[in-house]
């Protein structure tokens, strides 16, 4: 799904998607249940606001009241998962995986994603694999 597919789901599910230039450094999106809105930076690739709407939308569905991403809370880590399950699909995985010889700057290009949101979907490819 595309940033503006995200956004317009969003949309019509009651949420509020906004944009600002004065977000924290650290600060990639936020979401406030009691306004039901969502704020993206805006200095952000394409590739980062897309992860961060998906991630923002997926503490949406759960009624996140807050979470702090450096105290890796339980909904954060879910949050987390969640968004790497779904923006990336196991056969597109597969294909870039072979397509970029492995290399994970590559993947997450092809597949239009962050680093991170790699990372946390390979760690979960590794954790389901029986050793």
């Amino acid at each position: 799904m595309t940033y503006s597919q995200m956004r317009w789901l969003a949309a019509r599910l009651g949420v509020s998607v906004a944009s600002s230039e004065d977000m924290d450094d650290d600060t990639a999106g936020v979401y406030c249940e009691t306004t039901q809105s969502i704020l993206i930076d805006r200095n952000m690739t394409y590739r980062q606001k897309r992860c961060t709407l998906a991630h923002e939308l997926v503490h949406w569905e759960h009624g996140d009241q807050a979470c702090t991403p450096m105290l890796k809370t339980k909904a954060e880590c879910r949050t987390r998962r969640e968004t790497a399950m779904r923006l990336i699909r196991p056969t597109e995985y597969a294909s870039a995986e072979v397509l970029c010889d492995g290399h994970p700057a590559g993947i997450a290009e092809e597949l239009e994603v962050t680093r991170q949101v790699l990372d946390d979907y390979r760690r979960i490819l590794h954790d389901t694999i029986p050793a």
